[in-house]
């Protein structure tokens, strides 16, 4: 009795397995994890533009060898996103619309320059490396 029981519970975990493989999307998205850093891991809510820019020199840098000798980046093995999380806004900013926290009257963001003094800047060196780069908004 204990076996057969033991067989039928196998048998059905087997059968649930191939059936949640079946109903996959098959679109080749997400076959792995998103790859990549994020700035509030590290820095919380004291983070500026000169540190990502770091970060990003970091991602791209192949001081690094893997187990052949060949110099590799963390970009090679896929981590080739930087995300900026959060204080990039000018939260309580005078040019902040009525209700807003850190928004224009036409809703454009209002970044905080004394943290990021070119957000452009920024995010095409991130593109000159070869990386993808962008930011937090709620």
């Amino acid at each position: 009795m204990f076996l057969s029981s033991m067989v039928l519970i196998i048998a059905l975990l087997l059968l649930t397995q191939f059936a949640v493989l079946n109903d996959a999307k098959d679109d080749g998205l997400a076959l792995k994890p998103p790859l990549g850093w994020r700035s509030w891991n590290l820095y919380v809510g004291n983070v500026h533009q000169y540190e990502l820019i770091a970060i990003m020199n970091g991602l791209v840098n192949r001081t690094r060898k893997n187990r052949q000798g060949t110099p590799v980046s963390l970009c090679d093995l896929g981590y080739c996103d930087v995300g900026l999380d959060d204080t990039w806004q000018a939260c309580g900013s005078p040019q902040a619309a009525p209700g807003m926290h850190y928004h224009d009257k036409e809703g454009n963001p209002l970044v905080n320059l004394d943290r990021f003094p070119s957000m452009k800047n920024m995010t095409e060196y991130a593109k000159s490396l070869g990386l993808t780069a962008g930011w937090y908004s709620n």
